[in-house]
């Protein structure tokens, strides 16, 4: 098995995973009813009625910024996966890299979704940084392996 093949299986995995868990989050937080909607704003501006919009509730946010990434990077696993095995690189730093990638995801998705949930939300932070850098890790280990071809 190539070591590409782990991250194409991974990112198509959380890319079925990640709409899924959408519809259910969706349908939890829509039942907090306007605390999950958007904020709107009646104003009287010359004797007319206006109705300002003013932004989105945090947690739709939040919501909305886990989505969005974890399908990204279900993208870039896959991306990665065909690419990785295409480079001149030793099989253990293709192999850290993938795991990398693969680990990034996951702790990116579960730091947006953390904040999200009131006893888990310090974690949030901590768990996007360090996502964040394993995904910058891997993204350079291919680079440099792409550089070299």
């Amino acid at each position: 098995m190539a070591i590409g093949d782990l991250n194409k299986k991974f990112g198509w995995i959380w890319l079925l995973i990640a709409p899924l868990l959408g519809i259910l989050i969706t349908a939890m937080l829509n039942s907090r009813g306007a605390e999950y909607s958007s904020v709107m704003r009646e104003v009287t501006i010359a004797g007319q009625n206006l109705t300002l919009y003013m932004g989105e509730a945090f947690p739709r946010v939040a919501n909305r910024l886990l989505h969005v990434h974890s399908g990204l990077l279900a993208f870039l696993n896959i991306l990665y996966g065909l690419s990785i095995d295409n480079v001149p690189l030793t099989e253990k730093t293709k192999r850290l890299g993938s795991i990398l990638a693969i680990a990034g995801a996951v702790l990116v998705t579960f730091g947006f979704y953390s904040i999200q949930v009131m006893s888990l939300s310090s974690l949030g932070f901590p768990l996007r940084v360090l996502g964040g850098i394993s995904i910058v890790v891997a993204v350079l280990i291919l680079a440099v392996g792409e550089i070299k071809k």
